[in-house]
C-alpha cells in the first residue's frame, strides 16, 4: 500500500514539474493564429446625437497557440461617420501552448468605416499553470455577421 501510494505521489510530482518545465523553458513564446466570432448578443442599445452605445456578449473561437473558446462582454461605441471603438473583458478557456487553463483579457480596439478592426488583448490573469502566464496578443481582421473574424499574434511569456 506505501509503495503503491509513493508511486502515485511521485509520478503525479513528474506530472506538474514536467508541464511546469514546458512553459518554463519558453520565457517567452511568440503566438498566433486566428479567431472567429461564433456569435454576439446585445444586451443593451443606446443612441445619442452623435453615437450608438452597444453593450454585448460574443463567443469567440480560437486555433493556433490559443486552442479554445472565449466568452467577451463589453461596450462598442459606433460613432456618426460608422468608426467604432470597444473596450471589454475576454475570458479564454482551453489550451495555451497545450496547455489547459483560463486566461482573462482586458480588451481595447477600433474599427474604421470599411469594418476593419484592430483589438489588443492583455492578459490579466489565469489559472492552474497558466496562472503565471503575462503578455498580449494583437488581432486584426474584419467584422463579419456575427462580429470580428481574423488573425491575432503576440508575446505570451511566465515571468
Amino acid at each position: 500500500m506505501k509503495k503503491v501510494l509513493i508511486s502515485t505521489v511521485t509520478a503525479l510530482l513528474l506530472v506538474i514539474i514536467i508541464t511546469g518545465i514546458g512553459l518554463a523553458a519558453l520565457p517567452q513564446k511568440e503566438a498566433s493564429g486566428t479567431f472567429v466570432t461564433t456569435s454576439t448578443t446585445i444586451i443593451s442599445e443606446m443612441d445619442d446625437k452623435f453615437n450608438t452605445v452597444i453593450d454585448l456578449r460574443s463567443v469567440v473561437a480560437y486555433t493556433g497557440t490559443l486552442e479554445g473558446t472565449s466568452t467577451l462582454e463589453g461596450t462598442l461605441i459606433v460613432y456618426r461617420d460608422e468608426s467604432a471603438s470597444f473596450q471589454g473583458v475576454e475570458t479564454f478557456t482551453g489550451l495555451v501552448n497545450g496547455i489547459p487553463g483560463t486566461l482573462t483579457f482586458k480588451l481595447q480596439g477600433s474599427s474604421d468605416l470599411y469594418q476593419a478592426i484592430q483589438i489588443n488583448n492583455t492578459i490579466t490573469s489565469g489559472t492552474g499553470v497558466l496562472a503565471s502566464l503575462h503578455g498580449e496578443l494583437s488581432k486584426a481582421g474584419i467584422i463579419k455577421d456575427n462580429g470580428p473574424v481574423g488573425t491575432y499574434t503576440g508575446q505570451i511569456s511566465n515571468q
